[in-house]
């Protein structure tokens, strides 16, 4: 399966235009490294209903500061359905906020932080 995947060049230009080209880079870096524990969490807890809303909650606005429309869409969903939808949907869910959230990272890293200069990628 292929990960969807959308990023608003815009959104994330207006955040290094208002606070700094550095600054976002390095909030995108500290972004990059949360949501990746977030998704281990995930992988091994996808079906505990309180931990999938709140780290998807937490996910859905961080990926929407930086552009990440099809992130930030799946995590918008899972959240809201979270307390109701049947425990495999949730778990297929979770695996597929999974996936969008590598296609998000790995076009990070490539696009935006190797861009950046050295040490950005890191």
């Amino acid at each position: 399966m292929s990960a969807p995947f959308s990023f608003d060049e815009a959104v994330f230009k207006l955040l290094g235009d208002e606070f700094g080209v550095d600054y976002a880079i390095e909030v995108l870096q500290a972004f990059l490294a949360d949501t990746a524990d977030k998704m281990a969490k995930l992988a091994i807890n996808g079906h505990d209903r309180e931990l999938v809303k709140r780290e998807a909650h937490s996910v859905k606005g961080s990926a929407a500061t930086f552009g990440f429309n099809d992130l930030a869409r799946l995590a918008r969903e899972l959240e809201r359905g979270a307390q109701t939808i049947p425990v495999e949907q949730l778990e297929t869910s979770v695996r597929e906020l999974r996936q969008v959230f590598e296609a998000t990272e790995q076009f990070a890293k490539t696009n935006l932080l190797l861009q950046a200069g050295p040490g950005a990628a890191a």
